[in-house]
């Protein structure tokens, strides 16, 4: 059960003033003073960022409903298999004769537990997945327990990734007059007790890079890079480890794109950056969500509607490859990390796009999304984001409830663990996979009303200043 700590009227979202930031226009710099930065309001209408989950008080739980015995038994049945061929032949063996290795993460806020079964069941040989749990509500400094191996038991391709909160860690940065360096191996070590196990392939993901970092405000890219060394390297406890980091964005019907670029281009442009980011990051996971009424234009080809949402969700890899020497250890550092973290996000009205529509749709909305990310990746194979991608996975059944919100998340689950079983399969697979088993290709079909092309991103694939 989830309760409204606000909701706005026209928009329909919960509101509440996080962490005291007041809304910033186009993209402008917070206050030098904020030690990284803090997340975008809630009812900023073009921001792309988790944070709006926290407008929401909720009940965290691990499953939405009781994961179905058939489900557990299928996910069993992939584990067993795929243990005993790592067991006789190493890990490679699960990557022969595949086209591509897919490395797959989920950003949950909750239902993580069902989630995964739901992916082991209909898992690829293919893909790696990488599910990460929320930390504790009411205190963000302490990842949760007790769930990291239960992600690892559906077998070596599943991996567990610890939330690292970052504004909980900048209040305790402040309050206990530590280094971000110091915050990183403290939260490597309450890690470790809480049963994450980076010596099994198990990580952490940091929740979430505010704007300030893209601005250059204060000495925020340096505390970033700080905090990034303490997560990696650890209390000496544990071995070292490369995570994953969530970037806030704009989401895609954004128009005004000219601070946004214009930020981009310097932080690019930073090469120290990117550089020492380098030793740090493993996946580096840009928040493009994308937005039904910029996707679902009646009328419009397949392979359109896919050419903006490529444009859209590879926009950063996109600016820095047409930065040439400028952006040169930017670019070499998104082939290796870059994922586009989409939307699976379902039912929302804004921080995750619009996805307030019926599930049907929405599966529609997610297939075409994989679509995309496959097609783009087959397209420029060793350019990146190659097999990368990830989804945000945040039910919300709060201000519209639906007495069959379980059943329809569970399908909206499984089409997402099919659309990435068929698309990333062993053999000749393709984009089209994403779209349904072969001979069966009835998804990528769905339509709403109203829906337009944003042509604006289209601005990221060149350089030019003028």
């Amino acid at each position: 059960m989830r309760r409204i700590v606000m909701i706005a009227a026209t928009a329909g979202i919960a509101v509440a003033a996080l962490a005291g930031a007041a809304p910033l226009q186009a993209d402008e710099s917070p206050s030098a003073e904020l030690v990284i930065g803090y997340a975008p309001p809630c009812d900023d209408p073009d921001a792309a960022t988790l944070s709006v989950v926290e407008c929401l008080e909720s009940d965290v739980v691990d499953a939405l409903a009781p994961i179905a015995p058939e489900l557990q038994t299928a996910a069993a049945e992939t584990a067993r298999i795929e243990t005993a061929l790592v067991a006789a032949d190493g890990a490679d063996a699960l990557r022969r004769n595949c086209r591509l290795h897919a490395e797959v993460a989920f950003y949950t806020d909750s239902d993580w537990n069902r989630l995964a079964q739901t992916l082991a069941a209909e898992a690829t040989h293919c893909a790696d997945y990488y599910i990460s749990i929320p930390s504790i509500a009411g205190n963000k400094t302490t990842p949760r327990g007790d769930q990291a191996w239960r992600i690892r038991a559906l077998g070596p391709r599943f991996h567990a990734m610890a939330e690292a909160h970052l504004t909980s860690w900048q209040t305790w940065v402040i309050a206990n007059g530590k280094t971000w360096v110091e915050a990183g191996r403290e939260f490597r070590r309450r890690m470790a007790i809480a049963g994450y196990d980076v010596s099994a392939g198990d990580t952490w993901a940091l929740n979430e890079v505010p704007s300030g970092v893209r601005q250059n405000a204060g000495a925020a890219r340096r505390n970033l890079l700080d905090f990034l060394k303490g997560l990696h390297d650890g209390d000496g406890a544990s071995g070292s480890s490369k995570g994953l980091v969530f970037i806030v964005g704009f989401g895609q019907r954004t128009q005004n794109l000219s601070v946004y670029l214009a930020n981009m281009r310097g932080w690019l442009s930073d090469q120290a950056f990117w550089t020492e980011a380098e030793g740090s990051v493993r996946f580096w996971a840009q928040e493009v969500y994308g937005d039904v009424r910029a996707w679902g234009v009646p009328g419009a080809p397949r392979m359109t509607r896919t050419r903006h949402l490529i444009e859209y969700v590879t926009h950063p890899l996109s600016l820095a490859r047409a930065g040439g020497e400028r952006t040169e250890a930017a670019e070499a550092f998104f082939r290796r990390t870059f994922l586009p973290l989409a939307n699976a996000a379902w039912k929302w009205s804004s921080g995750f796009g619009f996805t307030r529509v019926d599930h049907v749709l929405m599966q529609h909305f997610v297939s075409e999304q994989v679509h995309a990310m496959r097609h783009d990746a087959g397209t420029h194979p060793a350019e990146g984001p190659s097999g990368r991608l990830g989804f945000a996975w945040a039910p919300e059944n709060v201000l519209d409830p639906d007495p069959q919100f379980a059943s329809k998340t569970a399908s909206l689950q499984r089409r997402i663990a099919s659309a990435l079983a068929h698309a990333y399969a062993q053999g000749a697979s393709s984009q089209q996979g994403a779209c349904g088993p072969p001979g069966d290709h009835v998804w990528c079909e769905g339509t709403f009303d109203g829906a337009a092309f944003n042509e604006a991103w289209s601005v990221f694939s060149t350089w030019d200043e003028s």
